[in-house]
């Protein structure tokens, strides 16, 4: 997956928490949509098909769209968590906790248009003076 094009917007919040404000542009969602749909399809093992020669249509009947986006935002959200630390230099002290909860944003997720998320962290006092 390319780097290109995620939009970081960062906010303060009390004891050195920050609220992270990610979008991801629709080329990476479908790419991370692709990659899940790709490694579901090669762990499963149906009659009549040969590993990993799967069609993705049988994939999508076979493990649900629901758990297919679950994956792929799940992945997303992590590699695109780790470039927001590098690319605005952020300090956490804490696992990333995402405001919504998981299904919701399954619910509105499409491969095809950009997705935004939040996520919330603890950071180390210091690197309260580098946010906007």
């Amino acid at each position: 997956m390319t780097k290109a094009g995620l939009k970081v917007k960062i906010n303060a919040l009390p004891d050195n928490h920050i609220s992270i404000e990610l979008e991801v542009p629709a080329a990476r969602c479908k790419s991370s949509y692709d990659a899940a749909l790709s490694r579901l399809g090669s762990a499963i093992r149906l009659p009549g098909f040969r590993p990993g020669k799967i069609p993705k249509q049988v994939i999508i009947q076979q493990i649900g769209i629901a758990r297919i986006k679950a994956a792929a935002l799940e992945k997303l959200i992590d590699m695109t968590w780790k470039e927001a630390i590098v690319q605005e230099s952020i300090e956490p002290i804490s696992e990333a906790q995402l405001k919504e909860e998981l299904q919701t944003l399954v619910d509105r997720f499409s491969p095809d248009k950009s997705v935004t998320f939040t996520l919330e962290a603890e950071v180390a006092a210091a690197s309260k003076q580098e946010e906007e």
